[in-house]
């Protein structure tokens, strides 16, 4: 079921501390209607009442810990999203509950208010996005009961298919979370004074990462090009969008010590998009720019309006692509001759990504370059009157 516009969305909080309760209601209650549980069983109680996409408990609680709640309420709620929040001591218990598929991430305590909100963002895009898969699979067995009738063996095999497709992406995600969320730990603790294990371990959680953007963005492009994603348009404020997605983006920046700048004007008419959607955009556009920047240089982003549509552009001082890489570019997997700056991966499937979603809005896309001098990625939207005409 799509969320209606305007809806707030429902966050369960389960924590017997009631100061910590209050505290993090006052940080969250902004974006999300926030419901609070001083127990395990009351908690429980109130996903039976009503549906809550996520729910973020504590792991030390008396009576039953975050992950026993989560162990007892799994199989009854399963498409709810579980965050779970611990201290460094209870490290073990929280590797037991990511390899048991039971937990989606980790909020350290205490907590960095930005992170934290990061992370319960990531968990309601990851929750639309399996309720989005859910119906896909649901579209796509009603087509193959249809083809069955007609030619059972294809529908056989068809099935196998999607199963093993499945099975290996459920099987994936586990393990390289556990290496993920095992690797941060350590680095802030027991080795983070030898600096050979530092390094082995910062290649580990380097890895973890990438694997796991590249699931996401395999699953995305998969659900994407099946027409599984029904967008969730609300009217927007897109220079507001920009001024959160930079926000978010500015410590990928300042880990390679590149600049941000922002140049859009105050009478930027307003548009109809999915915002989740075109925050993505956003955010997928500005880690690209950083990946080929050198420090020093400054990423800038720019808007106006452009007749019936309003234009965003990404620009970067980076290394630029050649003339003849360039309308290849939004392909899957098409990868340019072009090395990044700081040896960071790439899944091939960002810029595809963003133009699907681009245009599944009525928009264009568009790359600009010159070799050595750097980038321009320039994405129109139509303006709400054009969208509602």
């Amino acid at each position: 079921m799509t969320r209606a516009e305007g809806e707030r969305r429902a966050l369960l909080i389960v924590d017997d501390e009631r100061e910590t309760l209050k505290a993090l209601r006052r940080e969250l209650r902004r974006d999300y209607e926030v419901l609070t549980a001083e127990s395990a069983e009351e908690g429980h109680a109130l996903l039976r009442e009503r549906s809550i996409p996520v729910v973020l408990s504590d792991q030390r609680m008396p009576g039953m810990t975050g992950t026993e709640f989560y162990a007892a309420v799994k199989s009854e709620f399963p498409d709810t999203v579980r965050l779970l929040m611990t201290a460094y001591a209870d490290t073990s218990a929280a590797i037991q509950a990511i390899n048991d598929g039971g937990v989606y991430r980790f909020i350290s305590k205490p907590w960095d208010p930005p992170a934290l909100a990061g992370v319960v963002r990531d968990a309601f895009s990851q929750h639309e996005r399996l309720s989005d898969r859910k119906r896909l699979v649901s579209r796509l067995e009603e087509s193959a009961e249809a083809l069955r009738r007609e030619n059972q063996q294809l529908a056989e095999v068809s099935q196998r298919g999607r199963e093993l497709m499945g099975i290996a992406a459920h099987d994936l995600r586990n393990p390289i979370a556990a290496i993920q969320w095992f690797s941060t730990m350590q680095l802030g603790g027991a080795f983070a004074g030898r600096e050979e294990a530092r390094r082995h371990l910062l290649k580990i959680q380097s890895n973890a990462e990438f694997a796991l953007q590249l699931l996401e963005d395999l699953l995305d492009i998969t659900t994407l090009e099946h027409g599984g994603v029904a967008l969730r348009a609300q009217d927007a404020d897109l220079g507001g969008l920009i001024a959160s997605a930079v926000s978010l983006n500015e410590h990928g920046a300042g880990r390679k010590g590149i600049a941000m700048a922002v140049d859009v004007p105050a009478d930027l008419p307003r548009v109809r998009c999915d915002v989740e959607r075109i925050e993505q955009v956003l955010s997928n556009l500005l880690s690209n720019a950083f990946k080929f920047s050198h420090p020093g240089t400054t990423v800038t982003v720019r808007a106006r309006r452009l007749g019936a549509a309003v234009e965003v552009m990404i620009e970067d001082q980076g290394l630029g692509i050649r003339p003849e890489e360039i309308s290849g570019l939004f392909l899957k997997f098409r990868r340019t001759s072009t090395q990044t700056t700081g040896g960071e991966k790439s899944t091939g499937l960002g810029l595809s990504i963003c133009k699907n979603l681009v245009e599944r809005h009525g928009g264009t896309i568009r790359v600009e370059s010159e070799l050595g001098r750097g980038t321009r990625v320039f994405f129109t939207l139509p303006l709400e009157a054009e969208r509602s005409s």
